[in-house]
């Protein structure tokens, strides 16, 4: 948004606060508009409009509700689609292969929450029933989405880790794509980026062995 959508944005800001029963002060508009400003006008008034259908609450949205919806809805739907997605590439692809999935939020989940692709192939369907692994997933999904936990690069696979382990860094699969093809790239190039400002450009070459750790960096975005 620019400083002509002020007063369209303030209208829409007003009009939300007014469904649910508060006011917004001069400065309670500026902050809100400061803080959605990297939104087109007519994102968030599509946001405030599934807001009102769908919110429930009587206090005023926050922030991160409007983040929410901007983003396709709210962070509980989102997390029941990647937890699907999560569940079809287990099952397409097992824990063999090396993967990149097109939301970084998802990427780190299964770092953190279940340490890395091959352990949560391994669990899933096993100690954890699919029907209990999507509940769960789903909840940490959200958690991790609304803190703002990002984790880019790719998943290295039980066959990279393998091949890695044992020098053979020239046969190392290149990771399968998971959901929106160039969403997923820019999920690996923003991987390689930021591993290239922590390690140097001479250490690039042999970032295969680095990935039969973990050849991911957890970014929080602020």
């Amino acid at each position: 948004m620019t400083e002509q959508d002020f007063d369209r944005f303030s209208a829409v800001m007003l009009g939300v606060a007014e469904n649910f029963g508060q006011s917004l002060s001069p400065q309670g508009l500026l902050i809100r508009f400061k803080a959605l400003a990297d939104h087109g006008i007519a994102e968030v008034e599509r946001a405030a409009m599934s807001i009102i259908m769908c919110r429930k609450y009587t206090s005023m949205p926050t922030v991160a509700d409007f983040l929410e919806h901007l983003g396709g809805g709210s962070a509980e739907d989102k997390a029941e689609v990647e937890a699907g997605k999560v569940l079809t590439a287990i099952s397409t692809y097992g824990g063999y292969a090396s993967l990149v999935f097109d939301d970084p939020v998802t990427q780190a989940v299964i770092v953190q929450a279940y340490g890395g692709w091959v352990q949560l192939c391994e669990e899933c369907g096993k100690e954890e029933p699919t029907k209990w692994f999507r509940k769960e997933f789903a909840k940490t999904w959200a958690a991790y989405s609304r803190q703002g936990v990002r984790q880019y690069g790719y998943l290295p696979g039980r066959i990279e880790i393998g091949n890695s382990a044992s020098g053979w860094v020239d046969y190392v699969p290149k990771p399968q794509l998971v959901g929106d093809p160039a969403k997923a790239r820019a999920v690996l190039e923003s991987g390689k980026s930021v591993l290239a400002l922590a390690e140097g450009p001479e250490n690039m070459r042999g970032e295969a062995r680095a990935v039969s750790e973990l050849l991911t960096c957890v970014v929080r975005e602020k």
